[in-house]
């Protein structure tokens, strides 16, 4: 009796298909049923793109038969496995190994023989020519109907969907907000963060689960389907669908979105005198804590604060607001104090020299193979070159397995080289008073003195995080540097660099 596993697939709606996964279930039975020896034992079957093998009812029929529960895999067509050659012939090298037999419904082969195999190696290069094809097409209909003015695929935008004709209308609920979003952009001068909010507040329909972001904001107003226009691979088209604003209204808004650089990309890229941008993170909902500014009755103010709460209001977050001078003042002051006492910096070598001890240790192992290995394959070529002059190995195979060796020498000698290197590098001293004294001055002054990026990348390199919990409880994670680091002014690098200390992120920071 042979045990016959069926496996069905589809990649689009089932409706349109002439061989849909019922009518290949159906016929597959009928198959098995004229042969009176076959039992069919599972059937197997997948909704998805036959160019990657990741899925689940395939797996699950290889599975069956690395159980040994098959004797024989059966579809309808050999593109229902694969359309490309390479995971065909895997596909048919594993059921080999596995001694189960792939076959087809409607054409002519069977793994169980060498004809069979050479069969399906050739209809996987038409399977595969014909997915080209069809892509080549399909690709070429959507650019043709792009050129034509029509939405060429994917999700419609915010605002539209699609009438009978496939053609974009505007969406009754949707489109008043599109228009809304650009007039409070404009004209009332808000921000994507505050228009969010608003919209959030109004429960205006988002097709987002988790309502109106800014991002979704920004993606909006630089959508230029709103002025009838089409994009598609980076040209852009007139379109046949009815603008949902105005064209001088869209071009007022990019001139906005490019003087207020609401871009994340640009953000990063501009000079701020907010010298911890980057390491402040809120302890209670992990989003960093950014730098801004307010105008009050006492003039021109400086904080940080939480990223989260600005976007998504305090109901989502409620991490307390920071003043930038109190805040980078104690940082400063703690980080100075912190060498100027010393103990902490003496306890963190002290930990990472035990730790290097343990990592010599490992490396003088790793030497060790490495060296062995080194004569193993010398003697090698040893005993090839007494074969080849006795005889016993002719020229070519001499110089093709010499060849092979000496790579592989080349590479070890190479990697006992750098073994032999790090092993010679000294531990690091621990510092006296003098030398930690001169490191907090030279810290202070680096900070205090260099320009805002120049002294923002050196924090980086001295403060892993800050974490803010409340304005009561800052916890830092430090990093050691040593005096070549400080005293950088007009650039800095990562020379000097000591390893992290984890013993000083409990150390709490005055508020």
């Amino acid at each position: 009796m042979t045990r016959v596993c069926l496996y069905t697939r589809i990649s689009t709606d089932e409706e349109n298909q002439p061989t849909s996964l019922h009518s290949q279930k159906d016929r597959l039975e009928s198959f098995c049923k004229v042969h009176d020896d076959w039992r069919v034992v599972a059937h197997y079957e997948d909704r998805a793109t036959g160019t990657k093998l990741d899925r689940p009812g395939l797996q699950a029929a290889l599975d069956l038969a690395r159980r040994g529960g098959a004797d024989l895999l059966l579809v309808y067509r050999v593109d229902r496995l694969s359309r490309k050659v390479r995971q065909l012939a895997s596909l048919a090298e594993e059921l080999d190994r596995l001694n189960v037999v792939l076959r087809s419904a409607t054409e002519p082969f069977d793994t169980g023989s060498a004809a069979g195999r050479m069969m399906l190696q050739m209809l996987g290069v038409f399977a595969e020519f014909e997915h080209a094809t069809i892509v080549d097409r399909v690709t070429a209909g959507i650019e043709r109907r792009a050129k034509q003015g029509y939405w060429p695929n994917g999700r419609v935008p915010f605002g539209y969907c699609r009438n009978e004709r496939k053609e974009l209308v505007q969406e009754e609920r949707e489109g008043p907000i599109v228009r809304r979003i650009f007039d409070l952009y404009t004209a009332g001068r808000h921000g994507a963060v505050s228009i969010a909010r608003l919209l959030d507040t109004e429960h205006a329909p988002a097709r987002s689960g988790q309502g109106w972001q800014p991002a979704v904001v920004l993606l909006i107003l630089r959508n230029e389907a709103y002025v009838g226009r089409v994009h598609w691979r980076g040209q852009t088209f007139d379109g046949n669908h009815a603008p949902l604003v105005e064209q001088e209204t869209f071009e007022r808004a990019q001139k906005l979105l490019k003087e207020r650089g609401e871009d994340c990309a640009q953000r990063v890229g501009q000079c701020s005198d907010f010298l911890l941008t980057g390491i402040l993170r809120c302890g209670r909902c992990r989003r960093a804590y950014v730098g801004m500014s307010a105008r009050g009755n006492g003039g021109l103010y400086h904080y940080y604060a939480c990223s989260g709460r600005q976007k998504r209001g305090p109901k989502a977050c409620d991490g307390e607001r920071i003043p930038r001078e109190r805040l980078e003042d104690a940082v400063i002051e703690q980080l100075a104090g912190i060498y100027r006492d010393g103990h902490l910096i003496r306890q963190a070598i002290e930990q990472a020299a035990e730790g290097e001890q343990g990592e010599r240790a490992a490396l003088e192992d790793r030497r060790a193979s490495v060296a062995a290995e080194i004569k193993r394959a010398e003697r090698a070529i040893d005993r090839y070159l007494d074969a080849f002059e006795n005889g016993d190995l002719d020229a070519k195979r001499f110089q093709g397995r010499t060849e092979a060796l000496e790579t592989k020498l080349d590479g070890l000698r190479d990697q006992d080289s750098q073994l032999a290197h790090e092993l010679a590098a000294e531990a690091l001293p621990a510092p006296d008073t003098a030398e930690l004294h001169a490191t907090a001055n030279a810290l202070e002054d680096a900070i205090r003195q260099g320009n805002p990026e120049h002294t923002k990348a050196l924090l980086r390199i001295l403060i892993q995080d800050l974490r803010v919990n409340s304005r009561a409880e800052i916890l830092p994670t430090y990093r050691i540097a040593t005096p070549m680091v400080c005293a950088t002014t007009s650039s800095v690098g990562d020379t000097g660099l000591e390893p992290v200390t984890s013993a000083l992120s409990r150390r709490r920071s005055p508020s």
